[in-house]
C-alpha cells in the first residue's frame, strides 16, 4: 500500500522542517521515502528530494529574464487564482 502526505502552507511555516523531521521518523520504521519538492524558491533543503523542481526553474531564474524584483517573480510563478 502507498501513502502520501502534503504539506502545505504560508513561507516560514516551517514545511522544510516537517518534511524533514517525518522522513526521518519514517526511515527508522524502514519504511521507502520519496520527498518532491514543488517550491522553486526553496534553494536550500535539508535532505535529498527525489524530485526538485528547482533544477528546473527557480525564482532567481524568473526575475532575471524577465526584469521583475523578489516579489515579481514570485507572482510569475504563483500567480492568484482567478476569480469568477
Amino acid at each position: 500500500m502507498i501513502h502520501g502526505q502534503l504539506a502545505i502552507g504560508p513561507p516560514g511555516s516551517e514545511k522544510t522542517a516537517y518534511c524533514h523531521a517525518m522522513s526521518e521518523f519514517l526511515r527508522g520504521l524502514r519504511r521507502k521515502v520519496a520527498i518532491i519538492n514543488l517550491d522553486p524558491a526553496n534553494d536550500v533543503l535539508p535532505y535529498e528530494a527525489s524530485v526538485d523542481i528547482s533544477h528546473l526553474i527557480t525564482v532567481k531564474n524568473v526575475t532575471q529574464h524577465i526584469k521583475l524584483g523578489p516579489n515579481g517573480g514570485h507572482m510569475k510563478l504563483y500567480p492568484p487564482p482567478k476569480t469568477t
